[in-house]
């Protein structure tokens, strides 16, 4: 019974041991941390271990035994829970930059979208809507190319999640609005 009671003890304080040590540093912001840590658990797990070798050797090498398995186990969990926080940080940030290019399409295509559904800006600045206009032609491929990209960013292809692609595309897409605008006559964002 003894011998359960110290395996559970030496198990649990080499992994707490190394899941301080592995985890702590960082979130705190402090590179000795991690000495501190292993050296506080090796304090108290070193006893637990070497004491119990007075009477029998054999326990203290099963009591190491116990103590080197919980501590690689819990290496490998520290070291796949940090590899999956990574991961989810680095989603965070892509579905954050995808909101804001995201935002700033929606705005434009609006923007856009005034010249087509206002008949005062129809009527005044009628080269926003007619095709033939090679400004507006250049614009129409910037929407669909815009669009296409979007589509990619939303399913997460492509490198950067496609964000990147999808940020280029959007301001491609606000240049030649602007250039549609001033060959219309209009003045840049004014139909806001």
């Amino acid at each position: 019974m003894v011998f359960l009671v110290l395996a559970v003890l030496v198990a649990a304080v080499a992994a707490a041991t190394v899941w301080l040590a592995a985890t702590r540093p960082r979130r705190e912001n402090d590179p000795d941390a991690a000495f501190w840590y292993a050296f506080t658990g090796l304090c108290v797990l070193l006893p637990l271990v070497l004491v119990p070798a007075t009477a029998n050797k054999a326990e203290s090498l099963w009591l190491l035994a116990v103590a080197a398995t919980s501590a690689l186990a819990t290496h490998r969990l520290a070291h796949r829970s940090r590899i999956l926080a990574e991961a989810e940080h680095r989603r965070a940030v892509a579905a954050g930059a995808l909101a804001a290019v995201t935002e700033a399409h929606r705005t434009l295509l609006a923007r856009w979208g005034r010249y087509e559904l206002d008949p005062a800006a129809s009527i005044d600045f009628p080269a926003m809507t007619d095709v033939r206009v090679p400004e507006t032609q250049a614009l129409i491929r910037a929407v669909t190319a815009a669009a296409a990209t979007q589509r990619d960013a939303m399913l997460g292809v492509g490198p950067d999640d496609g964000v990147a692609g999808y940020r280029r595309s959007v301001a491609e897409l606000a240049a030649a609005l602007e250039t549609a605008e001033r060959a219309a006559g209009s003045t840049p964002g004014a139909w806001r």
